[in-house]
C-alpha cells in the first residue's frame, strides 16, 4: 500500500502506461525489467523520470515470450496486464475485464499515473485512477492518424478501423481539456488546442550530457559518403524513399554514398529486395537494432550525414542523437522534426515522399561546405539543451506541478 510519506512535494510513486511489452527477470537477489527492441528508448526515458520519484511502475502487457529482451534501467516496478500480441477489436473485448482487475490492483501502488494514448486500455486506466483519487497526467507521442494510416493498405477494413481511431482520438482530445498532458512535439500540441494551459510540449532524449561531440572539423569528404538512418524498418519510417533518392545518387556517381539503417522491422526483407532491384545492394548495409550506447553513437561518429524519411513523426530523438554526434542532417518536415530542426537552421527539411528532393538536398548539403557546418554548429546547440538530463527533469517538474522548461 501506499505510504503517507511518499507523498512529499507532490511526488508521490509514479506509475507509467504505454501499450507495450515488459517481462521480469529474476537473479539470485535483484530483479531486472526487459522490454522490446520497440519500445527501449521510451521506456529508458521514463525510467529517468521515474528517477526523480519515490518509485515507479510501468502498467504493460507481460509475457515472457514476447521479445521483452532489453533490460531497462533503475529496475522499476511492473504492474502486469493480461498479454495480447497486437490490438484488435477480440483482443481487447477478450482482455478487458482481466485488465480492469489488474489495473484495479496495482493502482493500490501508485499515487500518480501517466498514461500514454490515445487507446483503449488507456482510456480505462484513466477513468479508473481518478475514481481512486490518483493524480492522472495523459500522453500523447505521436500523430494517431498519420500512424495508423501510414500502415494500413486500402480497402473497406481500413476507412472502418480508420473512423474508429479518428473517434478514439477526438475523445482523448477531449479528455485532455480535463487533464494535464504532455505530448511529443509542437505539431501535436496544435492538434491537441495548444499553446494552452495544461499542456506541455515535450522533448524526449537519451543523450547525456557527458556524451555530446564537440562540433569541431570533420573529415574531408573526399571518399564514399556514410549516409545514416536509425529507427524501425517500418512503413512510418519510409525507408523506401531513402532507398530511391539514393539510387539516383548511385545513378549520377556510383559508389559515392553509401547507407548504414540501423534497426529492424517488418520491412528489413521488403528493403533488402528493393535495394537488390534498385542496383544499390552492395552500398546498403542494414546491421539490425543497437540500444542506445557506446555502439549506437560509434555509427553516428562515423557518418557523414543522419537522413530520416518518415511520413509522421512525434519529436524524433535520433536527430538530437545526430545533433549531439555533431552530425549534419537532411529529413523530411513532418511532426516535430521542424521543431527539432529549428525550422531548418539547424538541418536541411525536405517534403515527405518526394525522393528527388531528397537526393538533391543531400548532394547540394555535401557540395556547400559553410552550409553544412552552420547547421551543425546550431544543431549542436539545441542538443545541448536537450540532454537526457534536461529533458527528463523538465517532463518530471511538470508532472508534480512545478515549473518547467518548455521542450
Amino acid at each position: 500500500m501506499r505510504s503517507p510519506r511518499d507523498q512529499t512535494a507532490g511526488r508521490g510513486r509514479l506509475g507509467v502506461y504505454v501499450d507495450t511489452v515488459v517481462d521480469i527477470g529474476h537473479g539470485d537477489e535483484i530483479h531486472t525489467v526487459r522490454t522490446n527492441a520497440a519500445s527501449l528508448a521510451f521506456l529508458t526515458f521514463v525510467c529517468e523520470v521515474g528517477s526523480s520519484f519515490p518509485g515507479l511502475t510501468i502498467f504493460a502487457r507481460q509475457s515472457s515470450n514476447a521479445g521483452a529482451d532489453f533490460e531497462l534501467p533503475g529496475r522499476p516496478g511492473v504492474a502486469g496486464l493480461p498479454y495480447y500480441p497486437a490490438v484488435s477489436p477480440g483482443a481487447l473485448a477478450t482482455n478487458a475485464l482481466p485488465t480492469v482487475r489488474a489495473m484495479w490492483r496495482h493502482l493500490d501502488d501508485v499515487d500518480h499515473v501517466w498514461v500514454f494514448g490515445p487507446h483503449p486500455y488507456g482510456f480505462l486506466l484513466a477513468v479508473l485512477a481518478a475514481a481512486r483519487r490518483r493524480r492522472v497526467t495523459l500522453g500523447v507521442r505521436q500523430e494517431t492518424l498519420h500512424y495508423f494510416a501510414s500502415r494500413m493498405r486500402p480497402g473497406a477494413r481500413r476507412t472502418g478501423i480508420l473512423l474508429a481511431v479518428r473517434l478514439l482520438d477526438a475523445a482523448w482530445r477531449l479528455l485532455s481539456r480535463k487533464m494535464p498532458t504532455t505530448v511529443l512535439g509542437t505539431g501535436i500540441e496544435k492538434t491537441y488546442g495548444g499553446p494552452r494551459t495544461g499542456l506541455y510540449p515535450m522533448s524526449v532524449s537519451l543523450v547525456r550530457h557527458s556524451d555530446l561531440r564537440p562540433a569541431g572539423p570533420r573529415r574531408e569528404l573526399t571518399g564514399p559518403i556514410e549516409l545514416l538512418a536509425v529507427g524501425r524498418l517500418a512503413p512510418e519510417k519510409n525507408p523506401m524513399m531513402l532507398l530511391d533518392a539514393l539510387a539516383r545518387l548511385h545513378s549520377r556517381c556510383p559508389g559515392r554514398y553509401r547507407l548504414t539503417w540501423v534497426g529492424d522491422g517488418e520491412m528489413r526483407s521488403a528493403v533488402h529486395e528493393r535495394a537488390a532491384e534498385l542496383g544499390i545492394g552492395d552500398v546498403v548495409s542494414l546491421p539490425g537494432f543497437v540500444p542506445i550506447g557506446q555502439e549506437l553513437m560509434a555509427y553516428y561518429r562515423r557518418a557523414d550525414l543522419f537522413v530520416l524519411t518518415s511520413v509522421t513523426e512525434g519529436l524524433p530523438q535520433a536527430l538530437v542523437e545526430a545533433q549531439a554526434n555533431a552530425v549534419p542532417i537532411v529529413a523530411t518536415d513532418v511532426g516535430g522534426v521542424g521543431l527539432v530542426l529549428d525550422d531548418g537552421r539547424a538541418g536541411v527539411l525536405v517534403p515527405s515522399g518526394d525522393a528527388a528532393a531528397l537526393a538533391e538536398s543531400i548532394d547540394g548539403l555535401i557540395a556547400d561546405s559553410a552550409r553544412l557546418a552552420a547547421l551543425v554548429e546550431r544543431g549542436r546547440e539545441l542538443a545541448e539543451m536537450r540532454t537526457l538530463e534536461a529533458t527528463s527533469a523538465s517532463a518530471a517538474a511538470f508532472l508534480t506541478g512545478g515549473t518547467r522548461q518548455k521542450g
